[in-house]
């Protein structure tokens, strides 16, 4: 059970990681509504648009510019979030 549920949240992190990865891609070739790569990009950013907004408004309050961090910053959250979690059951369970 306990490998289980360690691997149900790797797997869950990877997914996540390139959800992310695949947005930040996505983001350059999408030039408008009427590519048929943008239904694929717009199902992207449905997923990861609750990791990724409050990741702006950090990313905003820092001040980076014209510079979008936002997906950087939800990339390196959830790889250490995905690792604590990790470590945590790791010891607890």
């Amino acid at each position: 059970m306990k490998y289980l549920l360690i691997n149900a949240v790797s797997w869950f992190g990877d997914i996540l990681i390139l959800l992310l990865f695949a947005r930040a891609i996505l983001s350059w070739f999408v030039q408008g509504p009427y590519n048929n790569a943008y239904k694929i990009y717009m199902v992207v950013c449905n997923l990861t648009e609750p990791i990724v907004a409050p990741c702006r408004r950090l990313a905003m309050r820092l001040n980076t510019g014209m510079l979008d961090l936002s997906v950087f910053f939800a990339f390196f959250l959830v790889s250490i979030a995905r690792s604590v979690i990790i470590k945590l059951l790791i010891i607890f369970l």
